[in-house]
């Protein structure tokens, strides 16, 4: 996760863009749009300055 995490918040930073962390199985992945993922479990969304702010 932790590798996904910083890339979702380098993307973040460089261009602005909220970015989520989302999970299958054993297996973690960041996105722009979490919707388009509806079999992943949405973790949370990542701040610019990589921290993980769960999902409500």
């Amino acid at each position: 996760m932790s590798d996904a995490l910083r890339e979702a918040s380098k993307m973040r930073k460089n261009y602005g863009w909220k970015t989520y962390i989302i999970k299958f199985d054993n297996y973690y992945s960041y996105t722009f749009d979490p919707s388009l993922f509806p079999e992943f479990t949405l973790v949370g969304e990542v701040g610019e300055d990589g921290s993980l702010i769960p999902k409500k």
